[in-house]
C-alpha cells in the first residue's frame, strides 16, 4: 500500500478550513518577522501591534494603516508590504498550487478541495489550467496599470522610483488593497487627475468583479468580434452569475456615484468647492473604492453623517466572489433580495433570468448575512469598550476591517493596542471568511452524520 506523503497527511487531518486560515496566519507571521527588522524601517521601529497590523493589513488586502507606510518602512520593507499584498490578494493557496504543478507534483483530491474552496470555484473541471489563467490576467491587468501610471509617476519621481510606485500602486489597486507609497495625503493630490483615476478605477472592478466573470466574457466574446451573433445574444450566451455580477456592480457603482454627489454637493469639507466635472469624478472615485479598494481622492472623515452612514452598507455588500474583493459580495446581497421578493409574493421558486434559485444558496446567503452581522455587532461593542471615539467611526472602522475595504473617518492611528488588535482580527475574519473561520473552528473531523429523524417543531415568526 502506497504511504501518504506529509502533504497529503496534513491536508487530510487539519481539513479545508482550517488550512486556508492557517495559510494566512503564517504569511501575517512571516510578515511581521521581516517587517520588525531594523533594516526594514526607516525610522523608529514601531510596536509589534504596528507591524502585526501593517503584515495583517497588506495580507488582507484591506488598506487601515497606524502610520504612513512609505515614510515607516525602507525599500526592503515596502518590498515586504508589496509581496504581503500580492500573495493576500491571490491566495497563498493558489500560488502554492501553481508552484507544485510547476514542479509537476499532481494534487491530490482533498488538495484540490482545499483550493477550489480558496478561489470560491464549484468544479475540479481544469482547475489548474483556471489556476494558471488567474496567474496570467493577474500579470496582464497588473502590468497594464502599471504602464498607465508610469506616464504619470516616472516624470514627477524619476524612472527607477517612477516604475516602483507605479508597481505598487497597480498591485495594491488591482488586489483592491488600498496602500499606495505616494505619502499622508494619499492620492488626495490626484483628485482631478484623470489617468490616475480611472486606471486605478479600471484596476479596482476588474480585480473584483472576479477571474470567473473574465473567463465566461473571454470565452463568450469570440463570436461577438466575429459577427456570429449580435451583443444581445451575446449577452444571453453569458452565465446567469457573469450577468448578475455585471448588472450588479453597475447598478452599486453609478447608484453610489448619485448618492455620494447628492450628499456630498453642498460639503466644503469635500466637493462642496469643486467644479461639476470633478465632482462627478470624485463621486465616482469613492462610489468605486467603497467596493473594499481602500482607496480615497478626499478626507473620508469630513464626509456628512449621512454620507458615511450609507457608506457602511456599501463597504459591507463589496465586490464579487472568485476575485480579489471583500465583503458580503454582490450575489450575496442580490440573492437576498430574491428571496425577500420571493416570500413577499408567496412564490413557489424565486426565478431570476429564467433560472431557478436553490433552497440551499438562499440558506448560504442567509447564513453569510447573519454570521457578519453577528461578527460586526461583536466587533464594534468591543471597540466601544476599549476606545473613546465616536460610535459611527467606530462602527465605519468595525465595517472597514471585515469588509476589507480600508477607508478610515481617521482615527485608525489612534486606536489604543486593544483596539488595534480587534480590527486585526476583523480584517482576518474579513479576508478569510466568516464561513471558513467559523469551519475552522466548530468542524471536527471524526464527527458522525446523525440519521435519527425529529418531528418538527411549530415555532412563530414575526
Amino acid at each position: 500500500m502506497k504511504r501518504k506523503s506529509f502533504r497529503q497527511k496534513l491536508f487530510a487531518q487539519i481539513g479545508p478550513a482550517r488550512l486556508i486560515l492557517l495559510t494566512f496566519v503564517l504569511v501575517i507571521f512571516i510578515g511581521t518577522v521581516l517587517l520588525m527588522l531594523p533594516f526594514s524601517n526607516a525610522e523608529n521601529s514601531a510596536s509589534l501591534i504596528d507591524h502585526l497590523f501593517v503584515a495583517t493589513t497588506s495580507t488582507c488586502v484591506t488598506g487601515l494603516v497606524p502610520f504612513t507606510v512609505s515614510e515607516q518602512y525602507s525599500l526592503f520593507g515596502k518590498i515586504v508590504v508589496l509581496c504581503l499584498i500580492q500573495i493576500g490578494g491571490l491566495g497563498l493557496m493558489s500560488i502554492m498550487a501553481l508552484l507544485l504543478t510547476i514542479t509537476r507534483h499532481k494534487l491530490s483530491f482533498k488538495e484540490k478541495g482545499v483550493l477550489m474552496d480558496a478561489i470560491n470555484r464549484s468544479s475540479h473541471r481544469d482547475l489548474i489550467s483556471f489556476l494558471k489563467s488567474i496567474f496570467l490576467y493577474t500579470l496582464f491587468f497588473e502590468g497594464t496599470g502599471m504602464l498607465l501610471f508610469a506616464f504619470r509617476f516616472v516624470p514627477q519621481f524619476g524612472v527607477a522610483e517612477g516604475l516602483f510606485q507605479s508597481l505598487f500602486l497597480s498591485v495594491s489597486a488591482f488586489c483592491n488593497a488600498g496602500i499606495d507609497l505616494l505619502g499622508s495625503s494619499s492620492l488626495i493630490a490626484y483628485a482631478d487627475d484623470m489617468l490616475i483615476n480611472f486606471t486605478v478605477i479600471f484596476l479596482i472592478i476588474t480585480g473584483g468583479l472576479g477571474f470567473a466573470v473574465w473567463f465566461d466574457l473571454r470565452n463568450q466574446s469570440n463570436g461577438l468580434w466575429k459577427k456570429k451573433y449580435s451583443f444581445r445574444q451575446f449577452w444571453r450566451t453569458l452565465s446567469v452569475h457573469t450577468r448578475i455580477v455585471l448588472i450588479s456592480t453597475f447598478a452599486l457603482l453609478s447608484s453610489v456615484t448619485l448618492i455620494f454627489f447628492v450628499l456630498e454637493y453642498s460639503n466644503p469639507m469635500t466637493i462642496g468647492t469643486m467644479n461639476f466635472p470633478k465632482q462627478l469624478l470624485v463621486s465616482l472615485f469613492q462610489s468605486t473604492t467603497l467596493r473594499t479598494a481602500g482607496f480615497a481622492t478626499i478626507d473620508i472623515g469630513a464626509c456628512t453623517r449621512a454620507c458615511q452612514f450609507i457608506m457602511l452598507f456599501v463597504m459591507l455588500i463589496g465586490g464579487s466572489p472568485g476575485g480579489t474583493a471583500g465583503g458580503l459580495k454582490t450575489t450575496t446581497a442580490v440573492l437576498l433580495l430574491l428571496m425577500i421578493k420571493k416570500y413577499m409574493r408567496n412564490e413557489k421558486q424565486a426565478v431570476v433570468m429564467k433560472k431557478s434559485i436553490s433552497d440551499s444558496a438562499f440558506e448560504k446567503a442567509s447564513l453569510i448575512t447573519m454570521t457578519y452581522t453577528m461578527i460586526l455587532i461583536v466587533g464594534i461593542v468591543l471597540l466601544l469598550f476599549v476606545e473613546e471615539s465616536d460610535f459611527l467611526s467606530l462602527s465605519f472602522e468595525a465595517f472597514s476591517a471585515l469588509a476589507t475595504v480600508g477607508l478610515t473617518c481617521g482615527i485608525t492611528s489612534s486606536l489604543s493596542e486593544l483596539g488595534k488588535l480587534v480590527i486585526i482580527v476583523l480584517m482576518l475574519i474579513g479576508r478569510v471568511g466568516p464561513s471558513t473561520v467559523l469551519l475552522s473552528v466548530l468542524d471536527r473531523n471524526d464527527r458522525t452524520s446523525s440519521e435519527v429523524q425529529y418531528p418538527k417543531a411549530e415555532i412563530l415568526i414575526g
